[in-house]
């Protein structure tokens, strides 16, 4: 069913009112001297989203309007070492009453260190070039369902890499309980730190290893990079649970106790995790337009005395972009498994269904002016996995995971059951940036 030109209209009418906000400035330099450089960089995004969603309770076509992101962050120098501090103003990820401040994202120094370069703080996990790439040079509104698998986003600890000519590594050591968590001095019997291996070859397509851009508008050559990607921890008990069930968020559905029926059971059982993958990309002038073309594909493992869970997955992208036009297209797929349940007393289990979730989204984005940008894409998600709860309505699983919550038998809310269901979309979103 198609979404409604009313919706669209007043989409289109709603993000045009974001545009009436002040041109960012340029990219600042707030300090220098010869010790110590302070840069600073903000964006904002704004979305809205129109959908057309199977339910039998609410309406079908729907219209939201968000504050996607906002970012503030610093970079440059000191006393020989680079840094980067990045925090999320915007409070789009805040969970109230648990452990956690939601608000740093990354703060980390690197150092040259005997050859290598050392990597200390808070940052994101390398694993995955869709993870790594930088939110504002994304080529569509939102990252791919693929992400939703796979993503372990930020982590403290330390990681050594390396750089030999056209060839990069990465290795990480870092905690397993994900970002920003707090001093809480708890027994604990410990398992395996996660560490994360990221090597292959960059012929100028990247800055480095954690500096990712999706966009290369006037590549001047045909550039290319591959990368292999490895992870694996051990999970710890630490107090009355364990490091991965205690992940305040970030949590890949490998991982998630509304989707992993072993993961939580008591008494625990330390669990193995490891992911593995590889990720390429190719730029190049082709006549007068610049092209652009993605790939990745992962695998992960979870197991316990309890039982073993296996999910895969990949994506591909290309597109072409001339002055201020991009276009792009885009195909994701994640293969869940079938063991996947949601526990409450009873499994309740959440698909017998082998197929893959999947995803076509095209996108066209506009540069009206450097630092503002307009992209609208139009994810149609196919055999996507619909809640259905009792008295409320439906919920996109893709957007909405965890009210998987709902699948189970009753005639009230917060009870309901499960389906699969095509799902078209479309998404303005506005970026201001510097």
């Amino acid at each position: 069913m198609k979404v409604t030109i009313s919706l669209l209209a007043a989409m289109v009418l709603a993000v045009a009112a974001l545009a009436t906000a002040a041109a960012p400035a340029s990219a600042a330099t707030l300090f220098q001297s010869d010790d110590v450089t302070v840069n600073m960089h903000a964006y904002a995004q704004g979305v809205a989203v129109a959908q057309n969603v199977p339910d039998d309770v609410r309406d079908k076509n729907r219209l939201y309007l968000f504050v996607k992101e906002a970012r503030l962050r610093w970079d440059g120098t000191l006393y020989g070492a680079t840094y980067d501090i990045m925090l999320a103003p915007g409070a789009e990820d805040i969970t109230p009453n648990t452990n956690s401040a939601l608000g740093l994202l990354d703060f980390s120094f690197e150092a040259p260190v005997m050859g290598f370069k050392l990597k200390l703080g808070q940052f994101l996990v390398p694993y995955s070039r869709e993870r790594l790439t930088d939110d504002p040079t994304m080529n569509f509104a939102d990252r791919s369902i693929e992400n939703l698998g796979f993503s372990w986003n930020r982590d403290y600890g330390f990681a050594l890499s390396n750089y030999s000519g056209k060839f990069a590594g990465t290795f990480a050591v870092m905690t397993g309980g994900g970002r920003d968590v707090p001093q809480r001095y708890l027994p604990e019997k410990l398992g395996f730190p996660l560490v994360a291996v990221r090597f292959g070859y960059n012929d100028g397509v990247d800055k480095d290893i954690y500096h990712v851009s999706a966009r290369d508008t006037d590549p001047g050559r045909a550039k290319s990079a591959l990368y292999f990607n490895a992870l694996y921890t051990k999970d710890t008990q630490i107090g009355h649970s364990t490091v991965l069930n205690i992940r305040a968020t970030d949590k890949n559905l490998l991982i998630d106790s509304n989707y992993n029926p072993f993961i939580a059971r008591t008494p625990f059982s330390l669990s193995t995790i490891w992911q593995a993958g590889a990720d390429g990309v190719y730029r190049a002038p082709m006549g007068p337009v610049a092209f652009n073309a993605e790939g990745q594909v992962d695998y992960s493992h979870f197991d316990n005395k309890y039982g073993q869970l296996s999910l895969k997955g990949g994506r591909v992208q290309a597109g072409v972009s001339k002055g201020k036009w991009e276009v792009n297209l885009r195909y994701a797929a994640l293969f869940l498994d079938t063991r996947m349940a949601f526990v409450s007393g009873t499994a309740f289990q959440i698909t017998n269904d082998k197929a893959p979730l999947q995803e076509i989204t095209p996108s066209i984005t506009y540069h009206y002016r450097p630092g503002i940008q307009l992209t609208l894409d139009a994810p149609y998600l196919i055999k996507m996995l619909i809640f259905k709860e009792n008295t409320i309505g439906s919920y996109v699983m893709s957007e909405q995971p965890d009210q998987v919550t709902v699948i189970k038998p009753g005639t009230t809310a917060g009870t309901g059951t499960d389906v699969r269901k095509n799902v078209p979309e479309g998404r303005l979103m506005l970026q201001l940036g510097f």
